[in-house]
């Protein structure tokens, strides 16, 4: 793991963070959003039927990003298949591209339940409306939205907790 790391977010206060739900394109799924305990608690239901989906999203001060090459995520999962999206300036017919990873969640976990687990930037894929498509790598320096997306296509219930996440060069 990356060694010069600075912490983007350890969720001591609430705010910023929001939910999208494949509401936006007719889907069923809910999620929801709760900081405790400076954890940040993401629940909710994903139906495949519509949709499949249900994200949690931050924007991103300009320049927050700038110079890293990697995401340290401290997280603790029900063992379901989460990914991480960055967003930056790129658009492909005037739709934002989201550049995104699977959120990879080793067997051994610490004494919580927690895992500390890394996304480079140059794992991530680019997509819009979760089609991949042909665009440049992510910029970082114009990175401007973090996210935790839920798009398994499993139906049913889901619960993530996010203790911290760090940008690291």
């Amino acid at each position: 793991m990356s060694v010069d790391c600075r912490r983007l977010e350890d969720f001591d206060q609430p705010g910023g963070w929001f939910v999208v739900n494949d509401g936006v394109m007719g889907g069923r799924s809910a999620g929801q959003a709760v900081i405790e305990d400076s954890t940040l608690r993401f629940t909710g239901t994903v139906v495949t039927a519509g949709g499949g989906f249900t994200s949690i999203r931050l924007g991103l001060d300009e320049g927050a990003l700038a110079g890293t090459r990697s995401l340290r995520v401290r997280l603790r999962s029900d063992a379901r298949t989460y990914g991480l999206t960055l967003e930056d300036d790129q658009t492909i017919n005037g739709r934002r591209i989201s550049h995104g990873a699977d959120l990879p969640v080793p067997a051994e976990v610490d004494d919580d339940g927690f895992v500390v687990v890394e996304v480079t930037h140059g794992a991530l894929e680019p997509t819009v409306f979760g089609q991949l498509v042909v665009a440049e790598p992510f910029r970082p320096d114009a990175a401007s939205e973090i996210g935790i997306i839920i798009a398994d296509g499993v139906d049913g219930p889901f619960a993530l907790d996010v203790d911290w996440i760090e940008a690291c060069g």
